[in-house]
């Protein structure tokens, strides 16, 4: 193994001097010997006599030592993010100031590490190096078809980004809507995803197409396209992220993977995992906002205060410090999300007027001529408190042009919504605080049809049965 007796030979006294040291400390006599006589020029038939070895076991122990050296060298990628850019920027220095026996030791150790990740982007500075210093050997064409490879691999993974990104963003669209074409647009995509990790099955692109298959099963109730479950799924995904280095940016997501594990017990009314997940999501609340190009996030502020109402918990809200302020002002979705949040926060502080308000702005800000599922959500909320208010005037303005529209406009599939009109006209009618047997009775009506893709007032629905109930 000529190229070991060069690395050695070749390496800087502080870096040879730390290395044997470590090697004493790891009482590693056969490599502490074997290093010190490639130092010292040795011949190996002297070093294989006098440690009384064949030829494997000296092949064997000259390919160990080798990697030792690779690891002190390059170091480990279970690192921080800013550790590993050191390695990277270190790269130029070791270039053009250090022999090409030991630069190539470091870059090959780096390529072996970040290889086992599938760290494109990484690896095309490391190959970018690797064909330079090769320039007049034979590797050379090796190096650079290994470059062009990972200039593909990269593309591909921003190419599998740009899909999340457009998934979550028509997922927001779909949520408004509750539109089949919508739903048949995320399926498409799905298949895209798929047709991307067939062709690069690196562990980044599954995790992208695991987090879009898991948002379309729990929120679009798709079936998987595989045999395992949702819950192994889950527990898969969260395996790989933890698996990868510190350094890779997809160590990021855990808090995204956290709040779908969250939604996923709620709806399956598992408290205590729901509770776990719960706290998690909720502590990392100030920042989840941000998280909605990898998932829709948004959706767990309606979802927490289900959550605080079904575990009658809801006194936390009155806890609020100050508004969520930290999210992406473009995105309509989040916007309408955290203004129902608000008003809810609002009216369990009793202050149903500023809640009004909140609402208000949120129909004023924002155009739903498209979106009736969205819509009636808002209004019907507004209802129901303009009712607490006994602004009856107001509520009934509401129910009769929701009413005329689903009516209109023949849309199917919103009985549960005319069930409720039906309960809150009674108390416009009666004027009265007294919930009659035929308000139940249609509040029980309700519940049962308010499920699936029509489903409203998730953030009320506790506080109606509650009521009329």
């Amino acid at each position: 193994m000529i190229k070991l007796k060069k690395t050695i030979s070749h390496l800087d006294n502080d870096v040879f001097k730390t290395l044997e040291d470590t090697l004493i400390k790891n009482k590693a006599d056969n490599f502490l010997f074997l290093l010190q006589s490639y130092k010292k020029d040795v011949k190996d038939s002297e070093i294989t006599k006098t440690l009384n070895l064949n030829s494997n076991s000296f092949y064997v122990l000259k390919s160990r030592l080798y990697d030792k050296i690779q690891d002190h060298l390059s170091g480990d990628i279970y690192l921080s993010r800013e550790e590993l850019l050191k390695k990277l920027n270190l790269i130029p220095e070791m270039c053009f100031g250090e022999p090409r026996e030991v630069t190539t030791a470091f870059l090959q150790k780096l390529e072996k590490d970040l290889l086992e990740f599938d760290m494109h982007n990484e690896l095309l500075v490391v190959y970018s190096a690797l064909k330079k210093i090769h320039l007049f050997s034979e590797k050379y064409f090796h190096y650079s078809q290994l470059f062009n490879k990972h200039i593909a691999f990269s593309l591909s993974l921003e190419k599998s980004e740009e899909i999340l990104g457009n998934f979550n963003r028509i997922l927001g669209q779909y949520d408004y809507s509750r539109s089949p074409r919508l739903l048949e647009a995320l399926l498409f995509i799905r298949q895209d995803i798929a047709d991307h990790y067939a062709l690069n099955q690196s562990r980044q692109i599954e995790i992208i197409k695991n987090f879009i298959e898991l948002q379309l099963c729990i929120f679009c109730n798709t079936v998987l396209n595989k045999e395992n479950n949702l819950e192994e799924l889950l527990n898969y995904t969260q395996k790989i992220i933890c698996e990868l280095p510190e350094s890779s940016p997809h160590k990021n997501w855990m808090p995204a993977l956290d709040y779908l594990f969250f939604e996923y017990y709620h709806r399956l009314k598992q408290t205590k995992s729901a509770v776990t997940y719960y706290e998690k999501v909720n502590n990392n609340l100030s920042t989840l906002l941000l998280y909605t190009n990898i998932c829709n996030t948004s959706k767990f502020l309606i979802s927490k205060i289900a959550f605080l109402q079904q575990h009658g918990r809801t006194s936390e809200l009155l806890e609020e410090k100050a508004q969520i302020s930290v999210f992406d002002s473009d995105d309509i979705h989040t916007r309408v999300q955290l203004g129902i949040y608000n008003c809810m926060i609002s009216y369990y502080r009793g202050k149903y007027k500023e809640a009004c308000v909140k609402l208000n702005d949120v129909l004023n800000e924002n155009s739903f001529k498209d979106y009736f599922h969205v819509n009636t959500d808002v209004k019907l909320t507004l209802a129901f408190i303009y009712i607490e208010l006994k602004e009856y005037d107001l509520a009934e303005n509401i129910t009769k042009s929701i009413y005329r529209k689903i009516k209109t406009e023949k849309i199917n599939n919103y009985s549960n919504v005319l069930d409720l009109i039906k309960v809150f006209e009674s108390d416009i009618k009666l004027n009265d605080s007294k919930i009659t047997a035929k308000q139940k009775d249609d509040i029980t009506l309700f519940s049962a049809r308010n499920i699936n893709e029509c489903e409203i007032l998730h953030h009320l629905h506790f506080e109606l049965i509650k009521k009329y109930n």
